[in-house]
């Protein structure tokens, strides 16, 4: 009698692991990123910048033929006027602070590490025997050297870090953005608060609290 066992899912491999991990995901950029965004002067490239981010795009929104709906092609163009400029503003943000808390975290990572090797060698170089005793002295006090400047240039980026609090801000206009983002798709389902005569207005106004909100320290 042959025994039939049931068949076992294969382990899925895991490619790639190594893209997980804290020094490949979280990896700032060489060059600072802008804190600024400009937008494009070519308005064939705002509204592809506008279509990349999920947004309803005049001129690339391809799920549909808008000119079907004049009442989403207005709404979507008084958005891209009055709202979606903050919203690329402050996302810009987002993408510079989170840059900059990234970049300070790899500094106080790589220089602790640094501090730690180098000032366990020099203890060992102190350590070396009479008869190398010159030669470990001059290394000994070479490692001690390095060992001071990595560990007060390390003590300078964090304290650049803690009075700038890249991670507060990065949340913060993070935060701020996605409410933007909401209130973008609010005004285009036609939504309270946005579903009075004097819509624009009230759209309008709720911006400008948003960028109040951005110049408070909450």
């Amino acid at each position: 009698m042959t025994q039939t066992t049931a068949s076992r899912p294969a382990k899925k491999a895991l490619p790639g692991w190594y893209e997980q991990l804290f020094f490949t995901r979280r990896r700032p950029h060489l060059r600072a990123l802008p804190k600024d965004w400009i937008r494009p002067d070519d308005e064939d490239a705002y509204q592809k910048l506008i279509h990349s981010d999920g947004f309803v795009s005049t001129k690339y929104w391809d799920e549909d033929d808008l000119s079907q709906y004049p009442v989403i092609s207005h709404d979507a163009e008084d958005l891209a006027e009055y709202l979606l400029p903050t919203y690329f503003e402050y996302s810009q943000f987002s993408k510079y602070y989170q840059d900059r808390f990234y970049f300070y975290q790899w500094v106080f990572v790589i220089g602790a590490f640094l501090t730690t090797v180098f000032g366990a060698i020099a203890t060992l170089l102190y350590a070396e025997p009479s008869s190398a005793a010159t030669n470990a002295l001059t290394w000994q006090q070479f490692t001690s050297i390095l060992t001071a400047i990595i560990g007060a240039l390390t003590a300078f980026f964090t304290a650049l870090s803690n009075r700038g609090e890249p991670q507060k801000r990065w949340g913060k206009t993070r935060r701020l953005t996605e409410e933007l983002r909401m209130h973008y798709f609010t005004y285009l389902s036609h939504m309270a608060p946005y579903d009075t005569p004097d819509r624009l207005q009230v759209l309008r106004s709720n911006v400008i609290d948003i960028r109040v909100k951005e110049q408070q320290n909450v």
